[in-house]
């Protein structure tokens, strides 16, 4: 087990290969990293890169992915695919929406779409019917929706620094949740009374 920083060390240790931090300078992964069958964790980092793969599925033992790229706005639904998968980082990408599929293969247990352009929760969230941590910080969103209560799993929610001006009551029946972190939107003053009286909430002083 190793971690590699380029695709020249990890192709002479295919199966030593379970991490790799890849910073991408073109418009598309490099297919041969598909060969890659070992890995664990994947980092990919680009200022290019604005499409992936239809094989980006197809690495079994994958749990971890890592995908920071400022000129992704498209997401392929078959990441979802992935078998293994647990930890899915977006974040710094540059998503105006998400489309997860009906069925979701991943077993995802966190999903990370911070500081993206996003304007609203990701379409058939309830999909990752295994998430506890969503963090959906630094972007648009003015609705928090209610897709949230089929979420059994979920404990830990972050959507500070959007847009969202009112906390509906229906929060109150997300049980599972002990971590809702929301500072920096645009609540009113009293409603910021309202959420700190009724869910015991309180904002970090700016």
């Amino acid at each position: 087990m190793a971690l590699f920083k380029n695709l020249k060390k990890a192709f002479e240790n295919k199966e030593e290969a379970t991490t790799l931090k890849l910073t991408v300078k073109t418009q598309e992964l490099p297919e041969e990293l598909s060969a890659l069958q070992n890995l664990d964790t994947l980092y990919i980092q680009s200022k290019t890169l604005n499409t992936l793969p239809d094989w980006i599925c197809e690495f079994p033992k994958l749990r971890v992915l890592y995908i920071n790229c400022s000129e992704l706005s498209d997401l392929n639904a078959k990441i979802f695919n992935l078998p293994s998968l647990e930890v899915l980082n977006l974040s710094a990408c540059s998503f105006s929406s998400i489309k997860i599929p009906i069925s979701v293969v991943a077993p995802l247990k966190e999903l990370n779409l911070g500081k993206n352009k996003l304007i609203e929760f990701p379409y058939n969230l309830s999909a990752c019917s295994h998430l506890d941590t969503l963090y959906l910080a630094d972007n648009g969103i003015s609705m928090i929706t209610q897709e949230l209560l089929d979420l059994k799993k979920l404990k830990r929610l972050n959507l500070d620094r959007n847009q969202l001006s009112v906390l509906p009551d229906f929060i109150e029946k997300l049980t599972s949740v002990n971590v809702l972190s929301i500072d920096g939107n645009n609540f009113s003053s009293e409603e910021k009374e309202r959420i700190q009286e009724k869910y015991n909430i309180w904002f970090t002083p700016l």
